[in-house]
């Protein structure tokens, strides 16, 4: 009797241990069909997977290795859910790896309202995508929440998309970002200042004024950046005095986005500097300040400073400005060849066809930097010049390379040059033809192949091989 005693307890351990891995593997099973339901196109199927899910404390662990559509899906259902736990969940899938889930999670916490915003809230010391949605998020649930969030201006690590929220809720949220600017940490007002600027803000206008006098070394830069993108120009002259400081970037980016034409003798006063981030930027602020500048600029053309002639002639690109024709068709003389390219490619504006004659002598400068950019400048004229421009072929002073870099310059008008060179495939002189026809090659638009299959048709000996060799390109490039 007592040595069947031990067998007895054994089947009982026996029984219970297969009742047990029954029941796990049962258990193992239907989770697994729920989270297949997860992807069902019926949303109360996933509604349902999602709840028992959550319930058994599964759903967290096992979305990570689930397909994308999976996840998005299960967003979508845990914000029908709504529960603290459902939003808890949704802020996981913030932080998911792919945008789709994250785009999803951020708007079913928004659906569930204000009861998402302290998940919200820590998703924005996440950075990057988490902290975009979030942003998002908080601005759509809208003004109401910014009091919540203007007390993570205090957390190191969430003030950069805190500031980035409140920038985006109207009123109170700029107005807690302005309270900011006076903070005593340089990076909270750098984060306060940035958004402020780039929103546009003028109510930030004093506080940027004041942290241009600020102690530390960081608050001017982040100030003068702010006024220039806030765009009050009654500021401008308080600028002006950090040209000759640390941060004259800053400055001359703002003077220059300010338009403010009283900064042109100061900025040019700087144009020696031969840090290349400042005179790139130096000679930007004079283009945008625009014609106010040109008297300066064409006087500074002659400076026997070729760094004060670089910088004036790059700062009249694009200057659409034919009365400047003289002082840059003598720049084109320049024994500096980055004076003459930039003069090159300032004469080009559309409509300017008076520039025609020194960009043609261009074509035959040493430098092909120069020639390329005397390309550019043809080009630039417009569709309008194309008859023009072809004129240059039948100069008896034009050789081959100076006709082959016209059709460059017809070539990169692109297809609104289309119409023009087709009607001078019926020009009664044979070298425009030619020139047009190869131009009509290089632009590769099938529409031209009609009209050079007339000229080839029409045409003998070396221009009847041009209009068949430009068929043959347009055969490779457009598949006629």
């Amino acid at each position: 009797m007592e040595a069947r005693r031990p067998v007895g307890v054994y089947l009982v351990f026996a029984v219970v241990a297969m009742v047990l891995v029954g029941w796990l593997i049962a258990r193992a099973v239907e989770k697994q069909r729920l989270i297949r339901s997860l992807s069902s196109n019926d949303m109360q199927v996933r509604v349902a997977a999602a709840r028992t899910l959550l319930e058994r404390e599964q759903l967290v662990d096992a979305l990570p290795a689930q397909p994308v559509i999976r996840r998005s899906k299960t967003a979508q259902a845990l914000g029908t859910i709504g529960t603290d736990d459902a939003i808890r969940a949704l802020g996981v899938i913030l932080n998911d790896q792919e945008d789709a889930p994250k785009r999803w999670a951020r708007q079913a916490l928004v659906k569930i309202g204000e009861r998402s915003v302290p998940v919200l809230m820590t998703a924005l010391a996440a950075g990057g995508g988490a902290k975009d949605e979030a942003v998002t998020a908080l601005k759509q649930l809208g003004p109401s929440v910014a009091p919540r969030i203007r007390f993570l201006l205090t957390d190191r690590g969430a003030y950069g998309g805190a500031a980035e929220a409140l920038s985006r809720m109207g009123t109170p949220g700029i107005q807690a970002l302005v309270d900011g600017c006076y903070a005593v940490d340089k990076d909270l007002r750098k984060a306060c200042l940035n958004n402020l600027g780039l929103r546009r803000m003028r109510a930030a206008v004093p506080a940027c004024l004041a942290n241009l006098k600020a102690g530390d070394a960081n608050a001017p830069g982040n100030a003068i950046t702010a006024l220039g993108n806030i765009g009050d120009r009654s500021v401008a002259p308080q600028l002006v005095p950090f040209l000759k400081k640390d941060d004259r970037l800053a400055a001359v980016t703002s003077l220059g986005l300010l338009r403010y034409a009283g900064a042109v003798g100061p900025i040019l006063e700087t144009l020696t500097e031969t840090e290349k981030s400042y005179r790139d930027a130096a000679i930007l602020a004079l283009h945008r300040i625009g014609r106010p500048a040109f008297p300066a600029l064409s006087q500074e053309l002659k400076s026997p400073n070729v760094l004060l002639r670089r910088a004036a002639a790059s700062a009249l690109v694009r200057s659409n400005a034919p009365d400047l024709n003289p002082v840059l068709s003598a720049a084109l003389k320049d024994p500096d060849p980055d004076v003459r390219a930039s003069a090159a490619r300032a004469l080009g504006s559309p409509g300017n066809t008076a520039a025609i004659a020194p960009l043609t002598a261009a074509l035959s400068d040493p430098e092909w930097r120069v020639v390329d950019a005397a390309v550019d400048g043809l080009s630039s004229l417009g569709v309008a010049a194309v008859p023009a421009v072809l004129g240059i072929v039948t100069d008896p002073a034009a050789d081959t390379t100076a006709r082959y870099q016209v059709s460059r310059a017809l070539a990169l008008m692109g297809r609104g040059a289309l119409p023009a060179l087709v009607a001078a495939l019926s020009s009664p002189q044979p070298e425009i033809q030619r020139w047009a026809a190869i131009s009509l090659g290089e632009i590769g638009d099938p529409r031209a192949v009609e009209p050079l299959q007339a000229l080839e048709d029409r045409a003998a000996g070396e221009l009847r091989w041009v209009a068949q060799e430009q068929l043959r390109i347009l055969a490779g490039t457009t598949g006629f």
